[in-house]
């Protein structure tokens, strides 16, 4: 956009002094040169916080800890990894002290209860260990169905559930089971078709998550109870609206808007802008985490940012 401008700037500037020279036709011409230029320019064709693709390393999907300490995410390594190679790792929520824990492609992780365990989808296989990286344990149970694929596991709060998902093949949708990898089902006997990405809220009666009125237009947010079959829309707009979670005291819902990241009442109600980027978590110290580019738009990091959107700042680098 600069170049651009510089570029008319310098055009306007040669036309102002010729003007007295040239016929109303030929300034006719020269403006008519000029609004043709503009509206040929896209945005799009320079990086902005809605519009970039990082050709460097990657952090995504961080996930805080129960006490609010830790984050668990998966960074994927460019070229040379060096001392940092593409796994799974946990750091403090400073972005200090990191670890790994598992190398290779380990995403969406969700820490148990007890902050002892992280379960992850390992390409399509939902898999847990301890944050360690010890006791890896896989679950095999669903391996008859059509295109047995399953991500974003979500342990929740009241340590009784695994939510994931399925999106392909037939019966694909929303499922549940036991942090034992036990009792897999259809989540809560409610059949989801083409629901993405499901959080059981805090006091575990409510589900948010992702899905599409009629599988063309962008995703929206909904939710629903667990002992009913009414589908709540939360989100009505143009943009992909994708990755809910849910506050501590699930009073409000944080989620990502097309590179946006957005706050609102659990009832859908006051929605807000507070950031660019994606993939929210939201700690017990009422702060929330996610990723988006960095400054120069090389990396994809991490940044904690308060519920208003005060006091961001960046966490790896």
């Amino acid at each position: 956009m600069k170049q651009l401008t510089s570029i008319l700037i310098a055009i306007c500037s040669s036309f102002y002094m010729r003007q007295k020279f040239l016929s109303r036709f030929k300034v006719g011409l020269t403006i008519f040169i000029l609004i043709f230029l503009v509206s040929c320019y896209k945005e799009d064709d320079y990086p902005s916080p809605i519009n970039y693709i990082i050709e460097g390393p990657q952090d995504q999907f961080p996930a805080f800890s129960p006490d609010g300490e830790h984050i668990a995410y998966y960074h994927f390594a460019w070229g040379n990894s060096g001392d940092y190679p593409t796994g799974l790792y946990i750091i403090d929520k400073n972005g200090g002290n990191r670890k790994l824990v598992l190398r290779g492609d380990h995403f969406s992780p969700s820490w148990s209860p007890d902050g002892q365990w992280l379960v992850f989808s390992s390409g399509g296989v939902i898999q847990k260990c301890k944050i360690n990286g010890d006791s890896l344990t896989t679950f095999s149970g669903l391996n008859y169905l059509d295109n047995p694929e399953f991500y974003f596991p979500d342990w929740s709060s009241d340590g009784k559930y695994i939510l994931f998902d399925k999106p392909l093949g037939d019966k694909r949708g929303l499922y549940f089971m036991t942090p034992k990898f036990q009792n897999s089902d259809i989540i809560f006997g409610i059949n989801i078709t083409s629901g993405r990405d499901p959080e059981l809220s805090p006091a575990g009666d409510v589900f948010i998550y992702y899905d599409w009125m009629d599988g063309k237009t962008p995703s929206e947010i909904f939710k629903q109870d667990t002992d009913d079959k009414i589908k709540i829309r939360l989100t009505n707009n143009e943009r992909d609206d994708r990755a809910p979670t849910w506050s501590p005291d699930g009073q409000m819902i944080a989620w990502s808007s097309s590179l946006r990241l957005c706050v609102m009442d659990a009832d859908g109600t006051n929605q807000q802008e507070i950031a660019y980027g994606n993939d929210p978590s939201w700690s017990v110290n009422d702060e929330i985490v996610f990723s988006h580019a960095n400054a120069d738009y090389s990396k994809e990091v991490l940044y904690i940012v308060n519920p208003d959107g005060t006091n961001q700042r960046q966490i790896t680098f």
